[in-house]
């Protein structure tokens, strides 16, 4: 699963073959197929639509498995995928899928690739990824930004929160939520940083504060709705308002250890997953 909009929900499949058909990605010498099939689900009225596989003239041999994002214009209801397949030199290719022509097509090359493709968050109709650090893979170099029109551009982040930032959608804006990490424990403070300027690359630390778990366990993931951060670790999820500053925690009930490798907020709607309404 990588995200959910408008009552939908982007979901991957990795199958790795050797040696078949016509796209495959280089890795430790080793050659593999890159059968990466996308499905649009709307879990409300329970439709699939998979999508069709980017052109096979486009995938050239020694790419790399992609990473996606996906992008949502509410007031003409389409939506788009971006696929990212890059190889250890740049630039990276990069191709867009949209719901209104139903088709794949190629678009400059971009010199920067996001680190994730679940770690991607859409706001009007515009994607942020995280980016690496080119110095050091263990931090966050800044963030991979691309709008409506594909124009892509970066941002750069506060220089003291580089290690383990989460990006979310609070009341419309971006902000990164950031735990904070000493002598290299994560401690039980957070802070919230509010995007102002995106051209400038001006945050805002709108907040700090306390989270309440019981457990010393690591959060593993941290997604905003509204005005509400969901965290959560592996037995424990905790939902915090940013205005009332009150935490609610929870243990997990489906056992004493959470295994899902990422939670969204989701809206139920009986969108089509084809985006066309008239359909």
């Amino acid at each position: 699963m990588i995200c959910s909009f408008n009552g939908l929900v982007c979901c991957i499949n990795h199958d790795h073959r050797p040696r078949q058909r016509h796209c495959t990605c280089s890795h430790k010498d080793n050659m593999y197929n890159v059968n990466f099939s996308i499905n649009i689900c709307n879990p409300a009225t329970q439709e699939v639509l998979l999508l069709p596989p980017a052109p096979a003239s486009e995938c050239p041999n020694h790419y790399h498995i992609s990473t996606l994002g996906v992008s949502f214009h509410s007031s003409i209801n389409e939506y788009k995928v971006f696929q990212f397949f890059f190889r250890e030199e740049r630039p990276y290719k990069c191709m867009v899928y949209s719901s209104t022509t139903g088709s794949w097509k190629s678009i400059a090359n971009v010199a920067h690739g996001p680190n994730s493709s679940n770690e991607h968050v859409c706001i009007n109709g515009m994607v942020y990824w995280f980016c690496q650090s080119r110095l050091d893979e263990r931090l966050v170099g800044y963030i991979l930004a691309v709008d409506w029109e594909e124009n892509f551009s970066i941002i750069r982040i506060p220089e003291e929160e580089t290690m383990k930032p989460f990006l979310v959608n609070l009341e419309g804006c971006l902000c990164m939520v950031v735990v904070a990490k000493v002598d290299g424990n994560f401690r039980d403070i957070f802070d919230i940083w509010v995007l102002e300027d995106s051209k400038e690359s001006v945050w805002v630390k709108k907040l700090s504060d306390h989270i309440s778990f019981s457990t010393s366990d690591p959060i593993l993931c941290v997604v905003g709705r509204v005005n509400e951060i969901f965290f959560g670790t592996r037995k424990q999820y905790s939902l915090y308002n940013i205005h009332t500053r009150i935490s609610k925690v929870f243990n997990w009930a489906s056992g004493p250890y959470w295994s899902a490798s990422l939670l969204v907020a989701y809206a139920k709607s009986l969108f089509p997953c084809n985006g066309r309404i008239d359909s």
